[in-house]
């Protein structure tokens, strides 16, 4: 056999090793997103098994997101030191063993521990997993990052639609516990898949540069703005447009439809195009889906098939701006890519947490049309920042 041959055959297993982790990489994308998903159903029958009141309820809330938040902030260190394989493997399995908890913890101190728990290690997977997308993203040699992050969208779509479907026949509880079983045995036939990246070293803590700082932000405003939508798209439609209660949550979920269809063509679109020029088109296009928002409460009347339009164009826009973030941070040649899909996630996901509230305290100030438009105008930034973020280039 010849060097050449040699080569080509090496350069073949190399490309199957990182095909197979790509499919270990989309299970573990689904199973985080239907996890969600599936919490997200249980959340109202766990306010009433406990009697919670609204100000408890979010302050167990905060806890899962405090947990997230703390973990995210550490995984910078962890995966430098363990690599995103084995930590994506343990939290997956943490993460999905402790969904059927809440439905069976006796009070609120027990809730806050266990949601914590829950958190921390979503949060932590979250940062693995996107970390192992951005290095088979490098194997491959060609985008993939906007279709893992559809993954999660569908898993999420997944997760209430098998949610709501099965409450009504089983505990909540035996639910939990049935779809987190399936998740589990579906990952672990692919773990082994995942490719090694432990760096030997690497494991302190390690401050974001400015161009990681500037990347986190951007992530933080996309974030905001879905934050955004998925509070407040419903009470818009309803108390400022006239819509119906039974039709003022299909906002949210146009957007969520409209996101995972643009995901999954994002790939294409950023090999064609590269990801600064995906990044500043998604930009405008959700400001401009936010306009149609806004114009829906101009027409006479309100028109909320205007507004939900809206929100889907929003969708759509917002779909692959994170991804391209995402990727462009694990592409760092730096030697710290993990530090860096770390601090953009956690950064990231400070906007989730910031954005609701922000635009709560904008619309009693003002309108929550006023917050919209805020919205717009970040987003309008973003698209103005991709060129000096984001590599003209594909991957």
């Amino acid at each position: 056999m010849t060097g050449a041959e040699d080569i080509r055959g090496a350069s073949g297993r190399l490309a199957e090793q990182a095909s197979a982790a790509r499919w270990a990489t989309v299970v573990a994308f689904l199973l985080n997103g239907t996890v969600f998903g599936v919490w997200a159903t249980q959340i109202p029958l766990l306010k009433n098994r406990l009697d919670l009141s609204p100000a408890i309820l979010g302050a167990a809330l905060l806890c899962l997101a405090a947990g997230a938040l703390t973990a995210m902030i550490a995984s910078g260190p962890l995966l430098g030191r363990l690599g995103s394989a084995p930590v994506t493997r343990v939290t997956a399995l943490l993460f999905a063993g402790l969904l059927p908890l809440p439905a069976l913890v006796p009070d609120v101190a027990t809730l806050c521990i266990v949601l914590a728990l829950f958190g921390a290690s979503g949060g932590t997977m979250d940062v693995a997993m996107n970390a192992q997308a951005a290095l088979v993203e490098r194997r491959l040699g060609r985008p993939v990052m906007s279709s893992l992050h559809g993954m999660w969208s569908l898993g999420g779509l997944t997760g209430a639609g098998l949610g709501g479907l099965m409450l009504p026949l089983m505990p909540a509880a035996a639910q939990a516990g049935l779809v987190s079983a399936g998740l589990l045995v579906l990952f672990l036939a692919l773990q082994g898949r995942f490719l090694p990246d432990r760096n030997g070293g690497g494991g302190g803590l390690v401050l974001p540069d400015r161009k990681t700082l500037l990347l986190g932000l951007l992530a933080a405003l996309s974030f905001m703005g879905e934050g955004a939508i998925l509070d407040w798209s419903a009470i818009h439609l309803r108390d400022d447009l006239g819509a119906p209660a039974s039709t003022a949550g299909m906002g949210f979920g146009v957007f969520c439809a409209a996101m995972a269809a643009g995901r999954f063509s994002g790939d294409r679109l950023r090999h064609r195009f590269g990801g600064a020029t995906l990044m500043r088109c998604g930009g405008l296009l959700a400001a401009a889906g936010l306009g149609l928002v806004l114009a829906g409460g101009l027409v006479a009347g309100g028109s909320p098939l205007l507004a939900m339009a809206g929100f889907g164009l929003t969708g759509i826009g917002l779909s692959n701006i994170v991804p391209v973030l995402f990727s462009t941070a694990g592409a760092v040649d730096s030697g710290h890519a993990d530090h860096a899909v770390a601090a953009v996630s956690t950064m990231g996901y400070a906007g989730v947490l910031a954005g609701p509230p922000l635009v709560g305290f904008i619309a009693e100030a003002t309108s929550l049309a006023t917050a919209f438009a805020l919205i717009a105008l970040l987003a309008l930034g973003t698209a103005a920042a991709a060129t000096r973020a984001v590599p003209r280039q594909a991957v």
